[in-house]
């Protein structure tokens, strides 16, 4: 019984700090991939993940929210999901992304 509450307590700050995304991934849009493959370009790729415990929903959200919060601090503009998956281990959430930064057009 001791030794699960030190773990319980773990748990729970670990889940805590896994997602906290800044208010920039809020500015960074879901791009459609003809248009950001042509007109925008690519940062790179990012991976976000999220607290297990949540509904699956809950776990799809969070996952995304953290690739588009690693994707603004890239200084992306638009992400592409790739993948979303809430099986892995203790069902936590992962996403990978593409991101892109597009430069606004003048009429």
């Amino acid at each position: 019984m001791f030794r699960t509450v030190p773990l319980a307590i773990a748990t729970f700050f670990l889940a805590a700090c896994a997602s906290a995304p800044s208010s920039s991934a809020s500015n960074v849009k879901d791009g459609d991939p003809a248009t950001v493959n042509r007109d925008c370009k690519l940062l790179g790729t990012v991976n976000g993940r999220s607290a297990f415990g949540a509904g699956e929903a809950t776990r799809t959200d969070g996952a995304v929210l953290d690739a588009r919060a690693k994707a603004a601090a890239m200084g992306a503009t638009h992400i592409v999901i790739l993948t979303v998956d809430t099986a892995g281990m203790f069902g936590a959430g992962q996403a990978s992304a593409r991101a892109y930064r597009c430069e606004a057009k003048n009429g």
